[in-house]
């Protein structure tokens, strides 16, 4: 390997063999965090505060940065080494904190070779190649959905050419350009002249991301135009609140243009119906997007697939990769049932860089899109996607559905131990830990509680949580569920076992003891 340091710098900086011995230690780290297998007994994290952070970086490389700074190869060496050793490991088998969880090392590795090759999906001469990995990992993701086909050429039946999306930094910005896109379809000259004093209004269920609200504020449409529609016991958006809702906004005189369903809410889980929802936006001419950042995974396996029935109804579309997947942040990929309109709403022509005239200039991509620079995530996500197949990522989904089905059987069979929280049938489950006074059987309902059992019990998990990131032993996410702090587990890692899931319930329940007893002492 020979790397080349930067030409005409000062005496102290980097040679180019010393750049080289850097370059080579870094990767071989980092490629030691992707392949190793993690182990139960090894720590999830190694906690430290703020402050003990600012202080071993001290002693290696302060984490701030000077004028003429420049370390040797040694201390930044250790300073890799103390970046590994203090980070949180996503790959452990009991991760369970978030909607990720450790990546594919075949991810890993597309997204250093994207790196490497430090190019911009904004046009075809710059990224020949990704342009068309770009369009077929995303005109599959149509195809799965059921949308038409649509190509940029005349030649249907080349997949490769397939303009059926485009891939975003992250799900947040792909909804948001879904929203333009259905106030373009509803107001085309607002791109011109905005929107005027009209209020257009966007609809979404009370679970929904909160990503809706900020795109209608970075939209001009302000967070008052999104109106919350009640979620039934399900979960799930109620689709007759939903109508009534509509016909409400019409007779106040405002514009509704758009409505989100969300396929996997963040806490629970849950799909909005929708094919029923699909009837009411048709019924009011409502652009229908799909939030599936989190739940686009179940379009893979035939034990989930239902609970997208009706998607191809819908008008665009939002999956997350780096989600159940296991493909590293950020991977999104935003799918539209017209993506024509993509062209019409985003182009700018700036003539720079969008020449009509020059080869291949109908593949151009950055004009179709609010962004220009793009990372090549298609290049990750076309790999893994190649070694690992349908049937690898149908394994993925499934060995997911396996860990969460065992929570809900022994949640069931705990006698109280454990009661679930919230309905559910995808790879997330959430369920409230008990101390055994207060076990009633697994129809418990939070309403049994005392104000003051209620505000003990509401600080066991935050307490819980905390000593297992303080030993290191998991990490599992907690949120509020009727106003009392719930546990979340997540199933996204294909290295968790069924070992590893009991193993981190009893810790829920040794610590639960431990801290309940605390807690209620002070009752």
């Amino acid at each position: 390997m020979r790397i080349m340091a930067y030409p005409g710098l000062a005496m102290g900086t980097q040679t180019d063999r010393q750049t080289e011995q850097l370059v080579s230690y870094i990767a071989a780290r980092a490629l030691e965090t992707v392949v190793e297998h993690r182990h139960g007994s090894d720590p999830v994290v190694k906690l430290a505060s703020p402050d003990e952070l600012q202080s071993e970086f001290d002693q290696v490389s302060s984490l701030a940065l000077r004028p003429h700074d420049s370390v040797d190869n040694a201390t930044l060496q250790q300073a890799v080494d103390l970046i590994i050793d203090r980070s949180v490991h996503t790959a452990h088998p009991r991760f369970f904190n978030q909607n990720f969880a450790g990546a594919d090392p075949i991810a890993v590795a597309g997204d250093w070779l994207g790196s490497a090759l430090n190019t911009t999906l904004a046009t075809f001469e710059m990224a020949p190649v990704f342009t068309l990995m770009e369009n077929a990992v995303v005109g599959r993701l149509a195809e799965l959905l059921g949308y038409r086909p649509t190509t940029v050429e005349t030649d249907a039946n080349d997949p490769l050419r397939s303009a059926a999306g485009i891939m975003c930094p992250g799900g947040s910005t792909a909804n948001m350009m879904a929203l333009q896109l259905a106030r373009h379809r509803k107001r085309p000259d607002s791109i011109r002249v905005g929107t005027g004093g009209e209020r257009l209004t966007i609809f979404a269920s009370a679970s929904s991301h909160y990503s809706t609200g900020k795109a209608a504020a970075v939209l001009g449409l302000g967070t008052d135009s999104v109106i919350k529609v009640a979620d039934g016991p399900d979960g799930t958006m109620d689709v007759a609140a939903l109508s009534v809702a509509v016909q409400d906004s019409k007779d106040r005189g405002e514009v509704p243009f758009a409505a989100v369903a969300t396929a996997g809410t963040t806490v629970t889980g849950a799909f909005d119906d929708l094919r029923a929802m699909a009837t009411v936006t048709a019924e009011h001419d409502l652009w229908l997007h799909v939030d599936a950042c989190f739940g686009g995974a179940a379009l893979f396996s035939p034990r989930t697939r239902h609970l997208l029935d009706g998607v191809e109804l819908t008008d665009s579309f939002v999956w997350n990769p780096h989600k159940v997947m296991g493909l590293t942040q950020q991977c999104t990929l935003l799918a539209v049932a017209e993506p024509e309109r993509l062209d019409a709403c985003f182009s700018s022509k700036a003539d720079y860089l969008f020449q009509p005239d020059k080869l291949n200039a109908e593949l151009d991509s950055g004009d179709r899109t609010f962004l220009c620079a793009r990372r090549v995530d298609a290049l990750k996500l076309w790999l893994t996607w190649k070694a690992r197949g349908e049937t690898g990522f149908t394994a993925r989904v499934d060995h997911a559905m396996d860990l969460a089905d065992h929570v809900r059987t022994r949640i069931a069979e705990s006698d109280g131990q454990f009661v679930k929280m919230a309905p559910g049938s995808y790879v997330n489950v959430v369920f409230q830990w008990l101390p055994k006074e207060l076990r009633s059987g697994p129809d418990w309902n939070p309403s049994q509680l005392s104000d003051d059992e209620r505000e003990a019990l509401h600080a066991v998990a935050p307490r819980i949580k905390a000593r297992m990131q303080t030993e290191g032993t998991a990490m599992v996410g907690y949120q509020p569920t009727d106003g009392l702090n719930t546990f979340r587990l997540l199933f996204m890692n294909p290295a968790v076992t069924i070992d590893d899931v009991d193993e981190t319930l009893r810790l829920i329940d040794d610590y639960g003891q431990q801290e309940w007893a605390a807690a209620a002492a002070k009752l």
